[in-house]
């Protein structure tokens, strides 16, 4: 669907905090990479789902600290996933979708960051709601807790709405966020209300994440 664009402007975030942590002057740019983080293809089979792309993202800026500029280049990893659904008399719509965004922690002078650990959840999927075909996301539902790469992880879910096909469709939005190894990932699901059991599914792709974590 619409979500590169909602990625890439998650990048611009990080690479734009990045000007005053105080980087030393140098001749090559300072560079952080992600590894990407996709759902295995196992998964893929059984939920019905399908790779649309696996991209890579980077952001070079100049920053600048004590009257010295240095270059900074950012690579972020971003994996898309979506499954025709059946809407009635709007048809047969790719409008159950999945995104993973992948986001490196950034060490320098010291110090380690990324915007993503102190985003909220409502605050990244704010920077989806004018690229998924008008989407808008409502109140909070429920939380509930999935196993994903080795660990536990938070899964929340909203109500929305969003424009399909010409038409205002109810939605639900899941979202997760957290770290694993030296990168920070975002894990977005967003379909139909109207689409029994297709939670299930969004549960099983965020338990079929694949990740290096460098370690």
């Amino acid at each position: 669907m619409y979500m590169r664009q909602a990625l890439v402007a998650l990048a611009v975030v990080l690479a734009t905090v990045t000007a005053g942590c105080g980087f030393l002057t140098g001749q090559k740019p300072l560079t952080f990479s992600a590894e990407p983080a996709t759902v295995s293809d196992d998964v893929q089979s059984d939920t019905g789902y399908e790779e649309q792309a696996v991209n890579e993202s980077v952001v070079t800026r100049n920053v600048s600290a004590a009257g010295q500029t240095r270059q900074v280049e950012v690579t972020n990893q971003q994996a898309r996933y979506e499954r025709a659904v059946d809407l009635g008399p709007l048809g047969s719509q790719r409008a159950a979708v999945f995104v993973t965004f992948a986001s490196p922690e950034v060490e320098a002078v010291g110090q380690t960051f990324n915007p993503i650990s102190d985003m909220s959840t409502r605050d990244i999927l704010q920077q989806f709601e004018s690229q998924y075909e008008g989407l808008t996301v409502g109140d909070h539902v429920e939380n509930r807790s999935v196993r994903a790469l080795g660990r536990q992880r938070t899964l929340q879910k909203y109500e929305g709405t969003a424009t399909l096909a010409g038409s205002e469709v109810d939605v639900y939005v899941h979202a997760a966020k957290f770290r694993h190894g030296e990168d920070h990932i975002v894990a977005v699901g967003i379909y139909p209300q109207q689409i029994d059991g297709e939670e299930e599914n969004v549960v099983a792709l965020l338990r079929g994440v694949e990740h290096d974590s460098g370690e």
